[in-house]
């Protein structure tokens, strides 16, 4: 796709990105040529720059010990650095946290005409880079707005509306012009609800009550870090003593009390999530894990402030050290154990596509057969056109939505299989993971989706009385079966 197209075309899966993203990316295309390191640049040189940014803004709001660990942490946390390199908008998303803080810091005071466009139109510029910054921005422009309004001072408030007017007409031309025309997704809204992904707001029954505990804790293991798995057992009781993120835990909470009290930027970081939080609760906004990476900038100055103040409590500077030792000791950890143990990073987030087709590509022979099928396409379909593979596979079709029966979606199959004559060996690469198409109901057709059957284990099955099966290749999503046909 051209500039052109990736403003009048939806992407493919229907996935979704700020214009500013798509653009840097196919700007780095352009430059670099089409290759998986290309794709990938842009995300880590944005993960760079938050790190180098929030120095400052750390350094602005914490005490200089405090500012140095919320700093590390942003740089070795694993979720972070893992989406810093993967070809998402999310590491952008955590750069416009920061740009947006670190342009507050520069720009609150200063009350100039040219001071306070420069602070508008950058603002205006990270929208079209960030669909979160949002949140952010209207979480700013309404706590100083307010504190404006309970000191009335009304030619500061009137001054300061000019960046804030800005950012909204920043934010309604990025819409009427590109986000409208793919803000609409009623089969994403369905998957995260169906999913949990939204805030219940107000929660009616225990289990949604439920639902705040636990998305604050796995909010604390991802994207920040910070949690600990010291009890891999079977207790309820000690699971709950020794694996719960206690530190962070409270460091958040009195952080948040804190900022509270000091009152001078609390309105600034604590209405961003409101925002959040209402949208989410309006099915807006899913929260859970990758779209939680942009609040964790806010999130560190809350915890780190925290533990700052009760290291405080202490005598002893060694115990106020201990207490940011034992906040960054995850992180470290998971560092060293991802140089120790680099396919197992962050695994429930990867794919072992090119892998798993660089192994069948060692493999292939003549008179053999690559059979794709349809569940792991998307990875095909790339990676053809980026590395130079021996074969050709055969794509396979996906004719679940014009069968009415197991047979019957069998029968249909059998177009694909007619190409298997004349072969010695089919190589079939399938995704035992992910097991829908995007825009599927969920466990639709009730047929294909059977309670505790995993439908590809029902094609292998099948599969295998073409000819001899083995199991050639198994990772955490992509799985390879070679059969050699009978004679």
């Amino acid at each position: 796709m051209n500039y052109i197209e990736l403003v009048t075309h939806p992407l493919d899966y229907q996935q979704k990105a700020p214009i500013g993203f798509l653009w840097s990316v196919k700007t780095c295309i352009y430059l670099l040529g089409t290759n998986e390191m290309v794709l990938r640049l842009f995300p880590m040189l944005c993960g760079i720059v938050s790190i180098v940014l929030f120095i400052p803004v750390a350094k602005y709001f914490l005490r200089p010990l405090a500012a140095v660990t919320a700093v590390a942490i942003l740089a070795m946390a694993p979720p972070l650095v893992f989406h810093s390199v993967e070809i998402k908008q999310y590491s952008t998303e955590l750069l416009a946290t920061v740009l947006i803080l670190y342009i507050y810091i520069r720009y609150q005071h200063r009350l100039t005409w040219g001071s306070l466009l420069t602070w508008g139109l950058s603002g205006a510029v990270i929208l079209w880079f960030s669909y979160s910054s949002i949140f952010i921005l209207a979480g700013i422009a309404t706590g100083i707005s307010c504190k404006n309004l309970y000191r009335r001072d009304w030619k500061l408030f009137f001054r300061q509306l000019v960046p804030f007017l800005l950012w909204v007409a920043g934010f309604a031309l990025n819409y009427l012009l590109f986000t409208h025309k793919h803000a609409e997704s009623k089969w994403a809204a369905e998957w995260f609800d169906f999913y949990h992904y939204f805030m219940p707001l107000p929660p009616v029954n225990m289990e949604e009550l439920r639902w705040y505990p636990a998305a604050l804790y796995h909010l604390i293991a991802y994207p920040l870090g910070l949690s600990w798995k010291l009890y891999t057992g079977n207790s309820v009781l000690l699971k709950a003593i020794l694996n719960t993120p206690w530190l962070p835990l409270i460091g958040l909470f009195y952080g948040i009390w804190l900022f509270i009290q000091e009152k001078k930027y609390a309105l600034i970081l604590l209405f961003p999530f409101l925002f959040m939080c209402l949208a989410s609760g309006l099915k807006l906004y899913p929260l859970n894990e990758r779209f939680w990476v942009f609040i964790c900038p806010l999130l560190l100055l809350f915890i780190v402030k925290g533990i700052d103040q009760i290291g405080s409590f202490f005598k002893s500077e060694r115990m106020k050290l201990l207490l940011f030792i034992l906040l960054i000791a995850a992180p470290v950890y998971s560092a060293v154990q991802t140089l120790a143990y680099p396919d197992e990073f962050i695994i429930h987030k990867r794919s072992f596509q090119k892998q798993a087709l660089a192994y069948i590509n060692s493999q292939f022979k003549p008179g053999d057969l690559v059979y794709v099928y349809w569940n792991d396409l998307p990875g095909y379909r790339f990676y053809k056109h980026t590395y130079p593979y021996n074969f050709t596979a055969l794509e396979g079709g996906d004719y679940r939505k014009i069968s009415t029966s197991y047979p019957d979606y069998l029968n249909h199959l059998q177009k694909d299989f007619k190409s298997f004559e004349g072969k010695k060996r089919i190589w079939v690469i399938y995704n035992h993971l992910i097991l829908t198409d995007i825009g599927d109901e969920i466990d639709q057709p009730a047929w294909y989706y059977l309670k505790n059957v995993n439908p590809t284990d029902r094609l292998m099955s099948h599969l295998s009385t073409l000819g001899k099966q083995e199991n050639v290749y198994t990772s955490f999503d992509v799985k390879v079966s070679l059969i050699t046909l009978k004679p």
